[in-house]
């Protein structure tokens, strides 16, 4: 099998303009021999007929056999050069051709062959130049797009490894060699290892698998998390063909992202647990009256425990007892003003006195979205008064 990329155009064993020379040297050297004998033969007879010597016939025959001869291998030769020089006009352009596809060969996509003859030579030249043009365009193409790929591969920060049917590693990105040198114990087995029966299962399904992996590196402590998903490319995975692309497993490191959640549910947690430890009662209020958020306080102070504060839940119902929001009550005041508010009284629904701290909720934008309202039994201090 002949390697393309080692492939020269030697000096070929056989060439047409040999065939042509030789082709003419056959028909010229057979015409002259069988003319110089028709002519012998006829020169003979004539002078038979007309009763001449014999030593005569023989001398004439001798002298028209070496001038023909002579004459012969003259215009042998004649022949041959002339020949060489017209098989040299056909030769020529057909090495042009070859050394320009050889050329092309070698990815020099700007040869051009230059030939200003109108025959078929000439026309072949034209073709194959505009062939290559059109070539040169697809690969600049093709190679603007690959450097765009290639870019995106890059700047993907997830490790991206491509598999064959038969299992094997072809190549991955740089996100790898990134991470690689940050723990250079980590190796691609730690990855794809884990993944087997998901890499088997996405062969014979094709359906994609998402799966969270922990590896951690040889020589290191450290736990990475990573998100795992096997994708099946190509049109087949069969594991009888010939070894080809058939699994891309994209590899995202959510080492980082699971820290950053645990700790925000860890600080909800203790938020929540501060929340609900705090004796006075706590609840935040949207800009329509519905109590969203309660403290253990409130909800046992309001009887709240078993209320969904996805649904309306309004507070006046709660606090007051009253279908509507009472008249000139300091918090709805607060939703007015948009300025935080103290405020005593008694509540008869409730049986006490207490005390209403009624503080503004904004958004970032600055706009008034409810309330935070934390109250204080008072009923002792008042008594006491």
């Amino acid at each position: 099998m002949i390697n393309k990329m080692e492939y020269t155009a030697d000096s070929p064993k056989s060439s047409v303009r040999n065939k042509l020379l030789i082709a003419f040297f056959l028909v010229l050297a057979l015409s002259g021999i069988i003319f110089n004998i028709v002519f012998i033969h006829f020169i003979q007879s004539t002078l038979t007929t007309a009763g001449s010597d014999s030593n005569l016939i023989n001398t004439m025959t001798r002298k028209f056999t070496i001038i023909g001869s002579v004459i012969t291998i003259a215009a042998i030769i004649i022949v041959l050069l002339i020949s060489r020089v017209l098989s040299e006009t056909i030769t020529r352009p057909i090495k042009k051709l070859t050394e320009g596809m050889l050329e092309i060969a070698r990815e020099q996509w700007s040869t051009r062959i230059d030939m200003s003859s109108n025959d078929e030579f000439g026309q072949l030249a034209r073709g194959f130049n505009f062939m290559v043009e059109h070539i040169e365009d697809a690969m600049l193409k093709l190679k603007a797009a690959k450097e765009y790929t290639d870019n995106i591969l890059l700047s993907v920060p997830s490790i991206m490894i491509v598999l064959s049917n038969r299992f094997n590693i072809l190549s991955t990105n740089m996100a790898f060699e990134k991470l690689k040198a940050q723990y250079p114990g980590l190796t691609l087995s730690q990855f794809t290892v884990p993944l087997e029966d998901h890499i088997k299962s996405n062969l014979d399904t094709g359906v994609t698998i998402k799966k969270e992996i922990t590896v951690v590196p040889d020589g290191s402590e450290v736990s990475l998390i990573f998100t795992a998903i096997v994708s099946r490319i190509g049109d087949s995975g069969a594991k009888n063909e010939t070894e080809k692309a058939s699994i891309l497993l994209t590899i995202t490191d959510v080492t980082e992202r699971r820290k950053m959640k645990e700790l925000v549910l860890q600080s909800r947690q203790d938020w929540e647990d501060t929340f609900n430890t705090i004796p006075d009662m706590i609840t935040i209020h949207d800009n329509d009256y519905n109590i969203i958020m309660a403290n253990t306080a409130a909800k046992d102070t309001l009887n709240l425990h078993l209320i969904d504060f996805k649904k309306t839940t309004k507070c006046y119902r709660y606090y007051h007892g009253t279908s509507s929001a009472p008249e000139g009550c300091p918090s709805c005041e607060c939703m007015k003003t948009a300025a935080p508010s103290t405020f005593e009284i008694y509540e008869p629904h409730l049986k006490k006195f207490i005390e209403i701290r009624s503080i503004p909720r904004f958004n970032n934008s600055k706009q008034l979205i409810g309330l935070i309202h934390i109250v204080r039994d008072i009923s002792l201090r008042k008594s006491i008064e």
